[in-house]
């Protein structure tokens, strides 16, 4: 099921809603879509200077693990995801349909497990 994260609401620090979310690196994303599959739910961000590299990923992946993180967290604090989901996190600078690839977009992934409420990171998806 695909639905649209816009209407969504992500929480601010503050409680309230937003659309563009500030992200612990700086950097700031606005949501595109939340994919639910049994056991996956897919979160999809667009977000702003990936192509300059505005939030230092390149220099530093530390940067980049916190920020899907962060967008993982909110996502769970947001909606109500069971235990042991797996959260999978994109990143990318414009839109791609899902399932397909375009070497002109840069894309970030990363997957998550929810253990006791928390995003922890799916060493599983290593194994593969």
């Amino acid at each position: 099921m695909l639905l649209p994260l816009a209407c969504l609401a992500f929480i601010s620090d503050s409680g309230a809603p937003e659309q563009w979310l500030r992200l612990p690196s700086g950097a700031s994303a606005i949501p595109l879509d939340l994919i639910v599959e049994e056991g996956v739910q897919r979160v999809r961000m667009i977000g702003q200077g990936l192509t300059q590299d505005v939030a230092g990923y390149q220099r530093d992946p530390k940067r980049l693990f916190t920020d899907m993180q962060d967008i993982c967290t909110r996502h769970v604090a947001s909606a109500s995801v069971p235990e042991g989901t797996n959260v999978v996190v994109t990143l990318m600078d414009k839109e791609v349909q899902f399932g397909l690839s375009d070497p002109s977009v840069i894309q970030y992934f990363e997957s998550f497990v929810i253990r006791d409420g928390l995003c922890a990171l799916d060493e599983t998806e290593f194994l593969h």
